[in-house]
């Protein structure tokens, strides 16, 4: 069994969260696992070094998985064709069998953008 580290940034303003829930199908975390699961037709679970609430955004969040196979040589670049626009694929690495992106995270930021300016640009991601 190979582990992965896997690099993803989102938007999350569409979604329930990051975490798989039993009330929703709509998370982050089921659409990524989903779309491994395609391409290395196995059952795929991520887990990610941290999670984040309903339309929550993520610029960076690391997420191991394992798997049977070996990465194809144009991963990202599948892996980013099947994941909607606002879930991208940004980097991955071979990492130990016993590495938890959880639990191994040295430390994790939460950056809270506040603006007071009313601006069509950033309408999608800023609430007045």
């Amino acid at each position: 069994m190979n582990r992965y580290i896997l690099e993803l940034s989102y938007n999350g303003t569409r979604y329930n969260g990051w975490q798989v829930q039993k009330n929703t199908s709509n998370t982050i975390q089921r659409v990524v696992n989903e779309k491994l699961s395609v391409i290395f037709q196995e059952e795929i679970n991520v887990t990610a070094s941290g999670r984040t609430d309903a339309g929550v955004h993520a610029k960076q969040n690391f997420v191991h998985f394992d798997c049977s196979k070996t990465l194809p040589p144009d991963f990202l670049r599948r892996l980013n064709f099947l994941l909607p626009q606002d879930i991208a694929a940004r980097n991955t690495f071979m990492a130990d069998n016993d590495f938890n992106a959880r639990f191994d995270a040295i430390s994790r930021m939460y950056e809270y953008l506040i603006t007071y300016e009313k601006n069509p640009l950033l309408s999608e991601i800023v609430s007045y």
